[in-house]
C-alpha cells in the first residue's frame, strides 16, 4: 500500500510517488523538491521486477513513446573484450606496430610509455607484474584471448576501490556451476591464471563467480577508434533478451550507455534488447544463447517458425519448390514443409547455409557476379533469408565502386529491400534503420543526378525530380532517428552529414542541378 512506503528524503511514512520513475516515495512535495538533486540521476521510468522463470529484469513504470530516453548509465567497470586485438591498457587505443612500447613493470602492450602512469593502468599494474613467467602479456598483433583476464582483474580490484560495486558483481548471475561442468577452455584457463599464476588473493569460487558474471552480464561496446570493449553496468545488466528488441543501446565516447525505446512500450512491459546480432539465423542465436547464457529463447520471433513471416532462416523446399522448410519441434529436430510434408535434417540445413555464406566473399566481386549470386539465393532460399542479407552486405562495397547507372539502380533496389527487412527484424527507431535510410537517400540522389547527366539535357526531367523528392523524404525519416545518438558520440556525424546532404538536394531541386556537359 502507498501508506506503507517511506520518504526518500526523511524516511517517514509516505504516500506521494515520484512521477518520473514511480520508484521513490515522499511524505511531502517539499521533501520531493529537496531530494531531487540526489534523485535526478536515478529518476528513470524503469523498475526492477522478478519472476521464477525470468529472474530479475527491468520493466517500464509508465507508457513510453518511440525514441524516448529510458536510461543513461556509466559503466561500473570497463575493459577489452575477451578476444581482442592488442590494445593499450592505459587508454584502450589500438596497438598497431610491432615496436610498440610495453609497461616497464608488467610488460603489457601500451600505445605510449605515458600510458603506464594512467590511473586506469596503475591500479592493475602491480597485480599483472606478479605474473613473473609472462604467461599473460600478448606477444604479437593478432587477435588473442589473453585480454579476457583484464576485465576480471579490474573487477577484483573493486574489492578495495569500490566495495559497493564489488558487492554488486558478487550478486550478479554467473552460472558458475554450469560453466564448471562444461569445462569451456577459456573459462578454465582464466580460473587457473587467477588462482595459480597471479598473486591477487583470489580463490577458485571467487574467480568462477567473477568470470561467469562478466560472461553473463557484460555489455559489448566500442571505443572512439572502434576498438572492442565490454563493461558491467550497475542497472542495465538486468535487461532481458529478445530477438525482437524494443530498445536500442547507444554509447558516447566515455562508454556511457543511452537506452532509448525503439518502439512504444506500455507500462509494465519488460525492457528488452538483443544479447546477440538480430541478423544471425535462428540456429546461431539459439546455440549462442544456450552456450553463453544457458537459456533457450522463446521470444515472439523465435516461437514463429517463419520468424515473423521473414523466413530469415528457412530454405526453400526442394520437393514442391513453393513452400519453405520450417522448424517445429525444437533444436535438432527435422525441418518440414507445411505444404507437402517434405523433411530434412536440421544439421543438413545448417551446413548447407553456412557453407554457402563462406563462399560469398569470393563471389560478390563484380556487378555481373553479384546478380548471379542474388538470383541463385532466390532459387534456394527466401528473398529475406540471411544468406541474401550477407550477400547484399558484401555486394554494397563492390557496387559502391562501380559508378554506372546499372550499379546505382541495383544499389537503390537493395537498400529499399534492406530497409524493409531491418524494420521487421528490429522495428522502430534503430540505428540500423536510420543509417540505411540515409544511405538509400544518397543513392537516390546520385541515381537522379546520373540519369540527368546521361540524358544530355539541361532541363530537369520528371524522373530526376522524383528521385530527389524520394531522397528528401528518406532523409526526413532518417534524420530524427540519427539525432537520437548521444551528444558526445562519434556516431552523431551521421545526423550532421544527413542534414548537409538534405541541404545540397534542396539546392538541386531549387535549380542548381548539375551541368551534364561537365
Amino acid at each position: 500500500m502507498a501508506g506503507s512506503r517511506t520518504c526518500g528524503q526523511c524516511g517517514a511514512e509516505a504516500s506521494l510517488r515520484c512521477g518520473g520513475c514511480s520508484n521513490v516515495h515522499y511524505c511531502s512535495r517539499e521533501h520531493q523538491r529537496q531530494h531531487w538533486p540526489k534523485h535526478k540521476d536515478e529518476c528513470w521510468p524503469v523498475a526492477q521486477a522478478k519472476d521464477p522463470q525470468s529472474g530479475r529484469y527491468l520493466v517500464a513504470t509508465r507508457d513510453l513513446k518511440e525514441g524516448q530516453l529510458v536510461m543513461r548509465e556509466k559503466p561500473l567497470i570497463l575493459g577489452p573484450q575477451a578476444e581482442s586485438f592488442p590494445v593499450c591498457l592505459g587508454c584502450h587505443s589500438f596497438i598497431t606496430t610491432d615496436d610498440h612500447p610495453r609497461c616497464p613493470s608488467c610488460t603489457w602492450p601500451l600505445c605510449s610509455l605515458s600510458c603506464a602512469g594512467t590511473a586506469l593502468h596503475q591500479a592493475e599494474c602491480s597485480a599483472l607484474a606478479t605474473d613473473t613467467r609472462k604467461i599473460g602479456p600478448p606477444t604479437s598483433l593478432i587477435r588473442t584471448p589473453r585480454y579476457d583476464i583484464i576485465l576480471m582483474l579490474r573487477c577484483l580490484l573493486l574489492r578495495s576501490s569500490n566495495p559497493a560495486g564489488w558487492e554488486l558483481i558478487k550478486g550478479m548471475d554467473s552460472h558458475a556451476e554450469l560453466r564448471e561442468k562444461d569445462e569451456e577452455p577459456h573459462h578454465v584457463a582464466a580460473i587457473k591464471y587467477f588462482t595459480e599464476v597471479l598473486d591477487v588473493d583470489c580463490d577458485v569460487d571467487t574467480a568462477r563467480q567473477v568470470h561467469g558474471a562478466i560472461i553473463t552480464n557484460a555489455i559489448n561496446t566500442y571505443g572512439a577508434q572502434g576498438e572492442s570493449l565490454r563493461g558491467l553496468y550497475p542497472t542495465l545488466y538486468l535487461m532481458n533478451h529478445s530477438c525482437l528488441p524494443n530498445v536500442t543501446l547507444r554509447s558516447d565516447i566515455d562508454r556511457t550507455l543511452f537506452v532509448r525505446t525503439a518502439v512504444p512500450i506500455k507500462k509494465g512491459e519488460p525492457i528488452l534488447f538483443s544479447y546477440l546480432p538480430p541478423t544471425d539465423p535462428v540456429w546461431r542465436r539459439q546455440a549462442d544463447l544456450h552456450s553463453i547464457y544457458y537459456f533457450k529463447c522463446a521470444c515472439v520471433r523465435c516461437k514463429d517458425p517463419t520468424e515473423l513471416g521473414t523466413y530469415f532462416s528457412n530454405p526453400r523446399c526442394h520437393n514442391c519448390c513453393e513452400g519453405f522448410l520450417e522448424p517445429y519441434e525444437g533444436p535438432g529436430a527435422p525441418w518440414s514443409c507445411p505444404g507437402c510434408g517434405e523433411t530434412r535434417p536440421e544439421a543438413d540445413i545448417v551446413q548447407e547455409a553456412e557453407d554457402y555464406v563462406k563462399e560469398l566473399a569470393d563471389k560478390c566481386t563484380s556487378f555481373t557476379e553479384i546478380c548471379k549470386v542474388l538470383d541463385r539465393i532466390t532459387n534456394t532460399y527466401h528473398v529475406n533469408h540471411f544468406t541474401w542479407l550477407t550477400a547484399v552486405q558484401l555486394a554494397m562495397s563492390t557496387l559502391s565502386k562501380e559508378h554506372t547507372m546499372q550499379s546505382l539502380m541495383l544499389r537503390r533496389d537493395l537498400w529499399r529491400r534492406l530497409i524493409h527487412l531491418y524494420q521487421r527484424l528490429e522495428p522502430g527507431s534503430t540505428r540500423r534503420r536510420g543509417v540505411s535510410l540515409y544511405n538509400s537517400a544518397v543513392v537516390e540522389r546520385d541515381a537522379a543526378v546520373l540519369h540527368l547527366a546521361a540524358s544530355g539535357s539541361r532541363k530537369p526531367s520528371e524522373e530526376y525530380e522524383n528521385g530527389l523528392t524520394r531522397a528528401v523524404r528518406m532523409l526526413d525519416t532518417a534524420i530524427p532517428i540519427l539525432e537520437l545518438e548521444p551528444p558526445n558520440s562519434t556516431e552523431l556525424r551521421w545526423a550532421l552529414n544527413a542534414k548537409a546532404d538534405k541541404d545540397s538536394i534542396f539546392d538541386l531541386i531549387g535549380g542548381g542541378h548539375p551541368d551534364p556537359s561537365q
